[in-house]
């Protein structure tokens, strides 16, 4: 019996590594013939550059660059990235992630990326030409205004004064100056890794979705999706309804706008170059998850994109998880099983805990062998 495990991490509580490992040696100390392969994954969300660096091994040199953090008032961010050949891979979590402010700090009015501009050029001026960035787990709701600024743009208000980059100035903003843009950043091709397929704005966008998320009250809310709205129009048309346009706070709007961008689905992308297909071919199961199933995990989380190759396969995919939420309509989403690790009645802060998710993690792997493979 052949088992590929694909699971991305349980966010707060475990690396996709550490229950990777949890998973084989729970199988193979039950099923002791079968054939294990532990694939490291990730969808764009915090966390994809280092399960980028796992798949390149020894082709990935990592880079270390001093840069400015989400908010002004918050010390300088030393961020990694790694480069292979001309391409540099990074998390703009690195540089302005949500977990880079402490919670009585987060604003995401003042918040900006400004420090993921900084690290991108970094990696351009050292020769990168190609750029592939995983959005999510951002501090930000700034339309890119900071990776801009970083990178030359100047954003210019009916004064005529250049405007601080963060998502309180996004609605003063009359015209984006790009004169004193570096030729090296425009010829430069950015590939943007995103788990998410909201729009720039409205009930489903940027501000709505995520912004709560980053400490945002219901006013702020508003504001930024007003913010958002104006900063629309200053954009091609097409961009701000585009699938993805609002993640990372409408980072890939403003970066599809002003770059040589793309966007593609952070999965896709990482099991491509973890040569997946070829994993699965001869596969007898695929073990996947998240930590939380809900009815997001098919609009590009890593689980789906799992999911989707396996099925082209005719393998049968079981989802791990720490919690399915209420409400989410499992029977459709085409796992042969999904598994809520975590007991029932279970405190929050100790199903976080590391050992404790670990734990719960091994026994139902335990459980599923004992149940339904033997």
């Amino acid at each position: 019996m052949k088992v590929v495990i694909a699971i991305d991490k349980f966010k707060g509580s475990a690396t996709s590594q550490q229950l990777a490992q949890v998973i084989g040696e729970e199988f193979l100390s039950l099923c002791p013939d079968a054939q294990v392969v532990a694939v490291p994954i990730a969808d764009g969300g915090d966390g994809t550059m280092e399960c980028i660096k796992s798949i390149l091994g020894e082709k990935a040199k990592s880079c270390h660059v001093s840069v400015k953090a989400p908010l002004q008032q918050l010390p300088q961010v030393e961020a990694q990235y790694v480069i292979n050949g001309d391409t540099a891979y990074m998390d703009l979590a690195t540089a302005s992630g949500l977990a880079l402010v402490p919670n009585e700090c987060r604003d995401v009015m003042k918040s900006s990326t400004f420090g993921t501009g900084e690290m991108i050029a970094h990696a351009v001026f050292r020769g990168a030409k190609h750029i592939v960035l995983g959005l999510g787990g951002s501090a930000t709701c700034d339309g890119a205004m900071g990776i801009l600024a970083a990178l030359g743009f100047r954003f210019i208000d009916k004064n005529n004064n250049i405007l601080v980059p963060c998502g309180e100035n996004l609605a003063k903003i009359d015209h984006i100056d790009s004169d004193n843009v570096d030729k090296k950043v425009l010829d430069a091709h950015l590939t943007l890794l995103s788990d998410v397929d909201n729009p720039l704005y409205g009930d489903n966008g940027a501000a709505h979705v995520f912004a709560p998320q980053k400490g945002a009250s219901p006013e702020q809310v508003e504001l930024l999706d007003e913010g958002l709205r104006h900063y629309a129009i200053l954009l091609p048309s097409h961009i701000a309804s585009m699938p993805g346009a609002g993640a990372a706070g409408g980072v890939t709007a403003g970066m599809m706008a002003m770059l040589n961008s793309t966007i593609k689905p952070g999965i896709e992308v990482v099991l491509e170059m973890a040569h997946f297909d070829d994993l699965i071919a001869d596969a007898d199961l695929v073990i996947t998850g998240e930590g939380r199933i809900d009815n997001q995990t098919l609009h590009g989380k890593a689980p789906a994109g799992v999911l989707a190759a396996a099925r082209k396969k005719g393998v049968p995919v079981i989802a791990l998880c720490g919690c399915i939420a209420s409400g989410t309509d499992i029977a459709t989403m085409g796992f042969e099983k999904v598994i809520a690790v975590t007991p029932a009645g279970m405190p929050l802060e100790q199903a976080l805990d590391n050992e404790t998710t670990l734990h719960n993690v091994k026994v139902a792997i335990n459980e599923l062998c004992l149940n339904n493979l033997h």
